[in-house]
């Protein structure tokens, strides 16, 4: 029974510190680094050798991973969720494509939900700030434009639209 609750426990406590990090920030990029698998904070998505089955089998693993990328944002302003005291650093997988962290001067809004880093430069325009829904195309999991709009989106009415969700 006591190992019970110290696994409830345990996967509370993991899932609260999960949602702790998720967020919406605006900064500017302190440093981008980009590290290969099988390296000290990027572990290999499949490992060196396939598992041997019972039957012989050995199965494999294929991935098309391309290592990891590390961004370091200096916080300007915290919309949603805590970004810290200073500076938020935000790490993903390097997919197919290949790195998608900015290199840049520009400000950025970074979004961070459940562990998936998304970002778009912030545009701002008459004293408001906007998105493109290409680059964040969800906030909290509330679409930040309707489909294919090709349009920038002002971003406190989409803060509205999570707020209310």
């Amino acid at each position: 029974m006591n190992m019970i609750k110290f696994v409830a426990v345990a996967l509370f406590g993991g899932c609260s510190i999960a949602s702790a990090q998720d967020g919406l920030f605006a900064g500017h990029v302190q440093r981008v680094i980009l590290q290969p698998s099988g390296t000290e904070d990027c572990p290999r998505p499949c490992p060196v050798e396939g598992t041997l089955q019972a039957d012989g089998l050995r199965t494999v693993c294929i991935s098309n991973s391309g290592g990891c990328q590390t961004m370091d944002v200096k916080v300007d302003q915290v919309y949603l969720g805590e970004a810290g005291d200073g500076t938020r650093r935000v790490q993903s997988r390097i997919g197919e494509w290949g790195p998608d962290f900015p290199v840049t001067e520009e400000q950025i809004i970074v979004s961070v939900e459940a562990g998936s880093v998304s970002w778009s430069f912030a545009t701002v325009k008459d004293g408001r700030t906007f998105i493109d829904p290409k680059r964040l195309r969800s906030i909290a999991g509330v679409p930040t434009a309707a489909k294919n709009s090709e349009d920038l989106v002002a971003l406190d009415e989409v803060l509205v639209k999570v707020k209310s969700k």
